[in-house]
This record gives structure tokens, sequence and C-alpha cells, in this order.
């Protein structure tokens, strides 16, 4: 059960939790979460920093928009919303053509300015022009080549947005957004996002202590920096503080808090930081003043026994870009055995974040492919945990409750079913930029694993269809997303037999976008504003719609050659020749399947009186329940609005 501290202290109503350090706390909370790798210019071999992100949301809206500069007045009205996740991340124009209302399917009457699309407030534009960017579910690369990855992470203090009653104007969201309009260094942002949430507050992804932070990692064409922030004691201001990536060096941000120590003497130049970093904590019983100032262990949520679900990711990427270090798989919840960043032993630009990004901890003692959780054909999906009462499932007794779940733990990969795009951004460095050589987001929507990366330039008119396209109401043939996940999902049932062929895809498709690149970008460079947007945006386009057909050709061949137990390695033949698949030794072996081994409970699992009983009962009510639903018509009116982690509609 979850016991917050007591709030009688605190004046502000705004606050919605305080997590003293010894409270309990459910650690439910710490579901979704995405992964941020960050590189040094001098590590990446590209002349320029990268930063990337993984967006592991189950029910995002997966599309992309160019958003176009524009022309305002600095001291004019610019609208803030509220965070949102799902489809349609937003409604209107000022946003690119991605979102405008023409371009919504009709699964919901969603409205510009209604619900979640109306304003919670306004800032002034505090500038006369706005940058161009490339916008997802977070603000992804402006005109400048300034970037920005996300990750998702657990705060000791949460606060309410105004929306809710509280007093909080911004969040991650709106904060990244508002720094690529304004910003061409990334020092600019940092600086710019921390005062903006200390002067109209903060607020956290969702109302629980599991998104109450945040992390943004920020590249520009020469500097990295890692940004953490969270709400304040007050509900109406915020905590912050960032630290400079080394040039050389590559970190990682994995749903928990990496900035530590703020050693006086690196002020300024190797870390920044809220006025409050301290005062708050002291404040409010989170640090006694006399301790070391650590900002992850003050401010931070332990995951608790579910604390490699972010420090093995770490160890992953740190453990790739720096071998001989020899650093532990296992460690404490806070991750102490590992640094902020660690020096790459060889060159690790976009190409090596991506591999990561499609890794499951393939040969190390935490391979997801590996084990009996793995299934018999080595599928590393571990989807998420839930109460299952409502599944469904043939054997009553099979259903988990929600603290039963949770009691557990499956390793959790760097590439998940749930993600609904991943990028890699490519700085061209100062030198690059001076030459006039253009950045790129390199973008894939679904799990890494199963999809290809191509190219996205700011600089373009507009994004690729096929990424600006679809939702996760209903299969799309236009959206890459669809023709990815229908791959993943299909090779997962049989991953040993099918990655292979889903792999050679994936580097066919990089390959043949490589080959073409370099010439079309070395032609960009010299020419003017419009011929460039044309040849970079037609390129784009192109590779993404090859991309989209050889993927969906992928599926279908997949569904002919790799299905039911069986794959047909050569369909030229007279006569087809099956290979049958069967089962590995170590699987029959985990499931006792030979003579004279114990018979698995699985195997033997017969069901009692009671549960056949309670399946029967079970059963005839979800009968007569979809009887009287399928027997109504179906209502003319509005749906009833859903609710989101605030309570708040969703229209």
């Amino acid at each position: 059960m979850i016991r917050l501290a007591s709030l009688v202290a605190l004046v502000a109503p705004a606050i919605q939790s305080l997590v003293i350090l010894g409270d309990d706390y459910d650690p439910a909370w710490l579901n979704d979460r995405c992964t941020s790798i960050i590189v040094g210019a001098d590590a990446t071999g590209d002349g320029g920093p990268t930063t990337s992100h993984t967006n592991d949301c189950n029910a995002c809206d997966f599309r992309l928009s160019k958003v176009e500069a524009k022309t305002v007045d600095p001291e004019g009205d610019r609208p803030v919303y509220r965070y949102r996740a799902e489809y349609p991340r937003f409604v209107g124009d000022a946003k690119g053509s991605t979102y405008a209302a023409a371009a919504l399917k009709d699964y919901y009457p969603w409205k510009e300015n209604k619900g979640d699309f109306a304003p919670l407030g306004t800032i002034p534009w505090g500038t006369s022009r706005t940058n161009a960017y490339v916008d997802g579910a977070y603000a992804m690369m402006n005109e400048h080549q300034l970037a920005i990855g996300e990750s998702t992470c657990g705060a000791r203090i949460t606060a309410l947005p105004v929306s809710e009653g509280g007093l909080a104007l911004l969040d991650a969201r709106e904060l990244s957004t508002i720094a690529l309009e304004r910003c061409a260094t990334a020092k600019c942002a940092v600086e710019l996002m921390g005062a903006l949430a200390e002067e109209y507050g903060y607020y956290g992804a969702d109302s629980t202590a599991g998104e109450a932070g945040e992390a943004l990692t920020v590249v520009d064409t020469e500097h990295a920096w890692v940004f953490h922030i969270l709400a304040d004691d007050t509900g109406a201001s915020a905590v912050w503080a960032a630290r400079r990536v080394p040039p050389g060096d590559v970190a990682v941000v994995a749903n928990q808090f990496v900035i530590t120590t703020l050693p006086e003497e690196e002020k300024g130049d190797w870390w920044l930081a809220s006025d409050n970093v301290r005062t708050v904590a002291a404040k409010v019983g989170l640090w006694d003043g006399a301790a070391d100032f650590n900002f992850l262990e003050v401010y931070g949520l332990s995951r608790l026994h579910l604390s490699p679900y972010a420090t093995r990711r770490q160890w992953r990427v740190f453990d790739t870009a720096a071998p001989s270090l020899n650093l532990p798989g296992d460690t404490d919840a806070w991750g102490r055995d590992y640094p902020f960043s660690v020096t790459a032993e060889s060159t690790f630009g976009a190409d090596a974040v991506k591999a990561l990004f499609r890794d499951h901890y393939e040969g190390t003692p935490y391979d997801m492919t590996r084990g009996i959780a793995a299934g018999p054909h080595g599928d590393p999906n571990r989807f998420d945990t839930s109460a299952t009462f409502d599944v469904g499932y043939a054997h009553a007794g099979d259903a988990v409750t929600m603290d039963e779940a949770s009691s557990g733990m499956f390793e959790r990969a760097i590439s998940i079913f749930r993600c609904s795009y991943s990028f890699v951004s490519q700085s061209r460095g100062v030198r690059g930029e001076a030459a006039g050589y253009p950045s790129v987001l390199w973008v894939a929507q679904y799990a890494p694993h199963a999809a290809s990366y191509v190219p996205v330039y700011v600089d373009a008119d507009a994004v690729p269809e096929p990424l600006a396209s679809g939702s996760l109401h209903a299969v799309d043939a236009k959206a890459q997303y669809w023709a990815h996940a229908m791959v993943g999902n299909w090779a997962a049932r049989f991953w040993d037999a099918a990655m292979p062929i889903v792999a050679k895809t994936i580097d066919d498709v990089a390959n043949d976008i490589e080959a073409k690149r370099r010439a079309v970008e070395e032609a960009a460079k010299d020419a003017d504003g419009a011929a460039r947007a044309a040849a970079l945006g037609a390129f784009a386009n192109a590779t993404a719609a090859d991309a989209l057909a050889t993927w969906w050709a992928l599926f279908w061949d997949l569904a002919a050659t790799v299905k039911d137990g069986q794959r047909l390695d050569d369909i030229h033949v007279e006569k087809l020749n099956p290979t049958k698949l069967f089962y590995p030794r170590r699987w029959l072996d985990a499931i006792h399947f030979f003579p004279g081994s114990e018979k698995s409970a699985w195997a033997t699992y017969a069901p009692s009186e009671t549960s056949i009983v309670a399946y029967g009962i079970s059963f005839l009510l979800g009968a007569a329940l979809a009887a009287f639903m399928v027997k109504q018509k179906e209502p003319k009116a509005e749906p009833v609005p859903a609710t989101n982690g605030y309570g708040l509609v969703n229209a």
C-alpha cells in the first residue's frame, strides 16, 4: 500500500504528493518509460554530439510533424497546452499539417480548442521569430541542429497542473517545444527550460511519483547536456539541475536520475542548477543539510526490487561503450557502481546508438532471448505487469492481482514492444554546419529491433508521409509504424527462425540509404534554401516510401515462409520441403519433455472443481454482457469522455 508523508506543513494545495525517505510506495507506479543515450562530440565520429530517445509508450500518438518558423510578437501570448500522449497529440494548424483537424480519423469527435486541446494558459513568446523544428511526443530537433531526447524519471515531489486545480503550467513537452522555438545552443535550452519552469511551475507526465520527474538530453553542434527537473515544494515552481557530458563520453538515462554530486568548483562550466536545489530538499526533509548533497538520492525515486528496470540499461550502454571498465551488471537501487558517463573506447556514433536501441542483452547473462521466459523460440518480449482477472484466461486460477504481478520481475530490454518511435540525432558539428551539411534525425516507428531508421531533415518542408500517418486505433497501410508492428508481432512467434530474415532486411535498407545519402547531402549543402529543402525532402520521402514497401513485403513473405511451426527455405523448387522448427533442447529439458523426467506443474495441470465453476460463472456473465451490448443501438451523442492519470478528460 502507498503511505505518503503528511502534507499538513505544506501550505500550497498544488502539491499532489511528497515521498519522504523511508516511506512505503508502490513500485507499480513505475511502468512505461523511455531510454535516452547521449554522446559527446569527440566520441561520435560525426563532428558533433548525438542524443536519442525511445518513446516507449503503449498508447502514444506515433506521428511526427514539421513545425515551420514563424514571426511573432515577443510580448504576445504564446498558448501553453497540457501534456497529452495519446492520438491525437494536438488538434489545430499551429504545429504543422500532421495535426490539422482535417487529417483526423473519425474514431472520436475531437475538437480544436476543446478539452486537452484548449490552452491551459499563456506565456510571452519571448522572441520575434520562432525556429522551425520536428515535433513528436516531445520536440525533437530544430533548424540549428539543437536536439532533445527524453526519459521520464521517478521523483519525490509531485505537483498538479493548473487544469487540475494546481499551480503548475509547464511540463517537459512544452519546455522542450519552447526551447527549440527560441534557442540555438544546448546551454540556452537548459537555462531557458529551468528559468521558465521556476517562473511558471512544473508538473510531471502524470499524477504519480513514478513520472514526477523528467530527464531531457540536449545537444547542439558542440556540447551535450543532461537536464533533470521536478516540482518544488510549493507546486508553483521547480527544482532542476543539469550536467555537461564530456566531449569523449557516453551517458544514458533509463528512467532514473543520473546526476549525483554538484561540486562547487565545477559550477557554471560543468553543471547548472536552480538556486533552490538544496534549500527545497532541506525544507521538506529530503536532505539533512549535513551529508553530501546527491541529486539522484535526494530527489530520485528508487524502484526497490525492480531497480534493474533502470540500472540494467545503464550497465548495457556503459559496458558496450567502455568494456574494459568491467562494470558489474548487478548494482544497488541507485546504480552507485556507475559513473555519470564513461569515455567511449571506440567511435560511438549514430549507428552504435541504433544498435543499442535494438538490444535485448543478447550474449550476456541477462539475454532475454534465452531461458524459459523466452518460450521455445526465444521471444524477448516481456509484457507489462497488470492484474489479469479481466483477461479471460481458460483457467480461472491463472489470473493474478497487481500486487502479485509487481512482486516479481522480468528484465526490461532497451528495445521494447511498446515503443511508438525512436530517434537518433546526427549533428555535423561546428565545422559541418559552417560547410552547410544538414543534420539528420534517424527515425524508426515501433520497436527498433523490428524497424528501419530513415532520415528526416528539419530543412525539408515536411516529414515523410509514412511518418506522419496512422494511429493505434487501426492498421494503416500508409504508416511506417504498422508495417514494422506487423513484422514484429509475427516474427516474435518464431523469433529464432524469423529474426535473421528481419535483421537482413534492416541491413539491406540501411545500406541502400547510405549508398545514396551522402551524394544527396553533398549536393544539398551548396544549394539555396528552396532547392536545399526540395532535394532533402525528396530524398527523405523516397527513402521512407521505399522502406515502407520493403517492410510490408517482408511481412507477407514471413506470413508465408515462417508459420505453423515450419520455415520455407526455398520457394523456387518443384516441391516444397519446409524445415520443421519443433522445439530446442533447452526448452524441452525445461518442460521435462523427455521420458523419465519429472512432469512440470504446467504440463500436469488439472482444473479443480472450484476453478471450473468460477470459470463457468465468469463465462456466463461475460456472454450475458456481450448479448446486452449487441442489442444496444450505437449512440449518436458524443461518447463518454475517458480520463487520464490526472482524472482529466481526453477530448
